[in-house]
């Protein structure tokens, strides 16, 4: 049987890892990880920087069999698609944050100019991920889906301590955010780092039950089911 390759642009090496083993969650098969080196931990702006020369690469390779490529970036109180609803009091925030429009859309505008405009004619099949608010939401709601309920129900900060966070909440303290929960997701399950936390949410993974949760998810479930 031949191998399967992927591309993952991600902001970082744990998305990475994450994205590539929940592709292999969701199709029962391996894919091998093609490396597309960003300075580690590049984040949003490395992702927009890289994503047309990864698609220009895509492009000019043409069709290759058992290849297949992944865009990610976090949601970070961005309209997420396809309903484009605002977060709640983004008044309060900001205008960087309320300038934000659908990552999801600019991504896929981005690949639909390179790649063109019909997804089944692209030279590989490709998908694109964009969580709300991040990866650690669907971490948190794949470890204890009792306590967090659904991806609406999530906090939108990263940390509690981030300036933005205290904007929001004020006059209270900022409540744990996602990755202050993940935390202890991770102190709780007994790990040492996040990559073990991540493997450890990956051998939980019931997609079906995490689509339930998550509308983003389900966004990236659908993508994957038509490779």
């Amino acid at each position: 049987m031949a191998d399967n390759f992927i591309y993952i642009l991600s902001e970082d090496d744990i998305d990475d890892m994450f994205y590539n083993l929940c592709v292999e969650k969701l199709k029962g098969e391996t894919y091998k990880l093609v490396p597309r080196r960003l300075r580690r931990g590049g984040g949003v702006s490395q992702v927009r920087r890289y994503l047309p020369f990864l698609l220009r690469d895509i492009l000019h390779s043409g069709e290759v069999e058992s290849t297949f490529f992944v865009i990610v970036l976090d949601n970070d109180r961005s309209p997420a698609h396809p309903a484009h609803h605002p977060i709640p009091h983004i008044a309060k925030l900001p205008k960087t944050e309320r300038r934000k429009t659908c990552r999801f859309c600019e991504l896929e505008k981005t690949a639909l100019e390179i790649l063109g405009a019909d997804r089944n004619a692209w030279p590989i099949k490709g998908a694109i991920a964009v969580p709300v608010q991040m990866l650690e939401s669907w971490l948190l709601l794949i470890s204890n889906p009792e306590e967090y309920e659904n991806e609406a129900s999530l906090p939108l900060f990263a940390w509690k301590s981030m300036p933005l966070a205290k904007i929001y909440y004020a006059p209270r303290e900022p409540e744990n955010q996602l990755k202050d929960l993940a935390g202890i997701e991770k102190r709780k399950s007994g790990l040492a780092s996040m990559e073990d936390f991540c493997l450890h949410c990956i051998e939980q993974l019931s997609p079906d039950e995490l689509a339930s949760l998550s509308p983003s998810f389900v966004l990236f479930k659908n993508q994957i089911d038509t490779w």
